[in-house]
């Protein structure tokens, strides 16, 4: 499964999806309670954290030996170390001025069992997800049995809701959209859409975006459904949601034909940007507070221009330090 010449479009497509990262958190920090209401980051989230999985299932190359796991370990998780005590300094920033220090070690605790509670959880969960890869890829009924283990998650965590912890509640949350990438590059899914299909994806991810909701109640179809956690309903249209968007970005991006060099440079740096950029977003958003641009799109637009330019310059920064890099960004 290497790639024998660069994906321009897998370029184009790890490019669009840092940005909307990006675009996301500057929405989200600034409107700090009704983000939920906005159309955009509404259409966001239901979609961007699944692309990057699927990204990643398409580009996976683990190797024959338990290296994999070392080299994927040296990636993701001491990025994720590293950057949960950072983060700390600024989560718990009341407590540590109040020179409350024994709270590290229970926040690390929670940050561990629970990687979205300070923690960067995407690179927690990539590497659950990896784990689980690397031994169920090696049965000749790897997608059988990968789909198997997932719905047997589901399962149990309806009985015992502490198999959530230690990211296996984000394993099986998001390892099918991992499964939808290994297959969409085994068998050059994308290439074979005709357009009658993309108009087809077309509707149904309108019908999907419709019913979709992060959280609480959405009205749908004509009723409001409660969108929880125990609903069938919701579980059907949270794992769907994603899939049609999909399936069409993987069809657009066999467009791309040339990149250019800032879709390579975000294509490359893409977990960088994703493990600095909250520390500007953070400070513009403050730093915006109690203006008369608070809460409106001019503050969102500022926040995150300023946020993702303030990025790059960082990572750039961060990139010239080879031990710095390496510890930081895994690379």
């Amino acid at each position: 499964m290497e790639l024998k010449a660069r994906d321009y479009g897998i370029d184009w497509l790890k490019a669009f999806a840092i940005i909307l990262m990006v675009l996301g958190h500057a929405i989200q920090y600034s409107l700090v309670s009704n983000f939920d209401s906005n159309i955009i980051f509404r259409l966001i989230y239901s979609f961007h954290m699944p692309l990057f999985i699927c990204i990643s299932g398409y580009l996976i190359s683990p190797g024959k030996n338990i290296g994999f796991l070392w080299k994927q370990f040296k990636l993701l998780i001491i990025p994720f170390l590293l950057w949960m005590v950072l983060y700390s300094l600024y989560y718990r920033r009341m407590d540590l001025h109040n020179r409350n220090w024994a709270i590290l070690p229970n926040y690390y605790l929670q940050v561990f069992q629970s990687p979205g509670k300070g923690g960067l959880w995407f690179l927690w969960a990539l590497y659950v997800v990896d784990v689980f890869y690397f031994f169920l890829r090696k049965s000749r009924y790897f997608y059988l049995l990968s789909v198997s283990v997932v719905v047997l998650m589901y399962a149990l965590t309806l009985y015992s809701p502490e198999l959530n912890f230690y990211g296996l509640g984000l394993f099986k949350i998001y390892y099918p959209y991992f499964l939808l990438g290994c297959f969409l590059r085994q068998y050059q899914i994308a290439d074979k859409i005709k357009k009658w299909q993309v108009i087809l994806l077309i509707v149904v991810m309108v019908f999907f975006q419709i019913a979709w909701a992060r959280t609480g109640s959405v009205y749908a179809f004509g009723m409001p459904i409660a969108h929880d956690n125990n609903s069938i309903y919701a579980l059907i249209v949270r794992i769907l949601t994603p899939v049609p968007v999909l399936l069409l970005l993987f069809k657009l991006s066999r467009y791309c034909r040339k990149s250019n060099v800032v879709v390579q440079w975000l294509s490359v740096n893409t977990l960088s940007v994703y493990a600095s950029h909250f520390m500007w977003v953070y400070l513009f958003v403050y730093l915006l507070s109690s203006t008369i641009l608070e809460r409106s799109d001019v503050e969102i637009f500022i926040v995150f221009i300023v946020a993702l330019v303030l990025t790059w310059a960082t990572v750039a920064g961060i990139n010239r330090v080879p031990v710095v890099r390496k510890l930081l960004f895994g690379r």
